[in-house]
């Protein structure tokens, strides 16, 4: 039987690791699959926009999900990548497929930078909130992700 996932030990293992996916499918021992979320596109704020820097040339894309993990919503999340920055086929993924991010991106090995890290207080509709920066083997940022994790799971 696997261990009782906690709050703390999830915020731990995301600091530690290059992908929220396969963070969660270690905690819960099954593979992770989304439900895409029909959204408005989100603009970013100034700060976001400075961090993953898209340009003209290169905008960015939005993607809002929701991620289960042994059939249960366990996150929400809200994505923002820059397409031209990854590997050929991933943007049809992301576009057309129910796989998470971190699992399309995984063959580029990227990295990982929380740059915001929010517990929630008992009550709140949100357990755990990380805001990170994906960026490739070069130093590229790919992607910026505000994850929301929700409460009842951990």
């Amino acid at each position: 039987m696997r261990p009782a996932v906690t709050v703390q030990m999830l915020h731990e293992k995301l600091l530690a690791s290059a992908s929220a996916t396969a963070v969660l499918e270690e905690l819960f021992g099954a593979p992770v699959v989304v439900r895409r979320m029909s959204c408005d596109p989100l603009a970013l704020s100034p700060w976001e926009r400075a961090q993953l820097g898209p340009t003209q040339d290169e905008p960015a894309c939005h993607r809002r999900v929701t991620l289960l993990a042994a059939g249960k919503p366990v996150s929400e999340a809200d994505i923002w990548y820059v397409p031209a920055r990854l590997w050929p086929g991933m943007q049809a993924a992301l576009t057309h497929t129910d796989t998470p991010f971190g699992a399309i991106v995984r063959p580029m090995q990227p990295t990982r930078e929380t740059l915001a890290t929010r517990f929630g207080a008992a009550g709140e509709p949100v357990a755990l909130e990380h805001e990170a920066l994906l960026r490739d083997q070069q130093g590229r940022p790919i992607a910026l992700v505000a994850e929301r994790y929700l409460p009842g799971c951990f």
